[in-house]
């Protein structure tokens, strides 16, 4: 009786009995076939909770990095990332796509909305609310420069910008009234098309330094 009192007592000590604690655990199927693996810390130095298929291929990760970043994966009966969602800080992001081939990104970023298509490298079309509610689309080439954006400006101005290897070459905006079309050079505006708030239309000719040098009426 004694024996028994004080080996009971000693397993009661060591804590609930509800409780497992454990570096891994692994969960298979009826056929043990392995599906499942919860790791204090697997291969990839993270907490993760891991899910295979019926061919032993990983097909989701829930898990922690190193640095506390949560993330999570779902790939592919080819092992390929196809969705990959993280939160770092304030920020988070949704990345749907392989590592190489068509994404498209959403997120929160530094306080503004981020709607993203493209590759991993290049961005071909982008939407955008930023922190001050102003919207802003792009559209971009194939080396990932802005060809067309639309944006709405502090002073709620509109704007449509026409560009070629990342230099403006015709805005299109309204100011103070006035609607305004300019054509640029490399680097200046040459032409400006207006038509004023009072409805007087006009034609102005710049020189290389942005100076009027003509102008009709």
């Amino acid at each position: 009786m004694v024996m028994h009192l004080f080996f009971e007592s000693g397993v009661r000590a060591q804590g609930r009995p509800d409780v497992l604690t454990t570096s891994q655990l692994n969960v298979v199927s009826d056929n043990g076939n392995l599906r499942g693996v919860l790791a204090g810390t697997d291969e990839r130095g993270m907490a993760s909770l891991t899910f295979y298929d019926d061919f032993g291929q990983v097909r989701s990760i829930l898990g922690l990095q190193p640095d506390g970043t949560p993330v999570i994966r779902l790939l592919d009966s080819n092992g390929q990332a196809r969705l990959f969602a993280t939160v770092q800080g304030e920020d988070a992001v949704a990345v749907l796509g392989g590592d190489t081939g068509p994404q498209v990104m959403v997120g929160t970023i530094q306080g503004s909305t981020l709607l993203r298509m493209g590759d991993r490298t290049q961005s071909r079309l982008q939407l955008q609310v930023t922190p001050t509610g102003l919207p802003h689309v792009a559209l971009s080439d194939q080396a990932g420069n802005e060809a067309l954006s639309l944006a709405v400006a502090s002073n709620a101005a509109p704007e449509v910008v026409l560009s070629t290897q990342g230099r403006s070459k015709a805005i299109m905006t309204v100011a103070e009234g006035a609607t305004l079309l300019n054509l640029y050079d490399s680097d200046q505006p040459r032409l400006v098309i207006g038509v004023a708030a009072n409805g007087r239309p006009s034609v102005s000719f710049l020189n290389q330094n942005g100076e009027i040098t003509d102008e009709v009426p």
